[in-house]
């Protein structure tokens, strides 16, 4: 099996390996720790979460599968679109099938486990989203910049 050559980018993300599933898993591990957890307590809110975890994490390697003909960028805004919108219906899916169970957490300790939340994770994963495009642009600016102007 030959190795895949990935495409580069034109501005400052390009493909990378622990930068992929670094950020791919740690955008959605916790549904599977909470998948686990959730079995005995809630069946059907486990299979969601789990199934959440598994189609984003599906999906993330579909992608790393074919660096070699997506560019870097918009790879990586269809992943964390899709691990934001995996992380919204996980949470909705505790909501919607089990109204009332709450996280058991250490007294002090405050998690966003109530229904009025929710449109904050899909605001996170806005604003990851708007930072890398933000960043994206600017080097792609300062590629132009850098290459002078053009002469006939």
């Amino acid at each position: 099996m030959e190795a895949k050559e990935p495409l580069p980018g034109p501005g400052c993300f390009q493909w990378n390996r622990g930068g992929w599933f670094g950020g791919q898993l740690g955008s959605t591990v916790w549904m599977l720790v909470g998948g686990v957890v959730l079995v005995p307590y809630a069946l059907d809110v486990a299979c969601v979460w789990l199934a959440c975890f598994a189609v984003a994490n599906a999906i993330g390697a579909w992608l790393w599968r074919g660096r070699d003909r997506l560019p870097p960028y918009p790879a990586l805004q269809a992943l964390l679109a899709t691990c934001g919108v995996s992380s919204l219906v996980a949470l909705a899916a505790l909501h919607i099938l089990r109204p009332g169970l709450r996280i058991t957490r250490p007294p002090g300790i405050w998690l966003a486990d109530e229904p009025q939340y929710l449109p904050w994770v899909l605001v996170l994963f806005l604003a990851v989203m708007t930072s890398c495009s933000l960043r994206e642009r600017s080097a792609r600016r300062q590629v132009l910049r850098s290459k002078g102007p053009s002469t006939p």
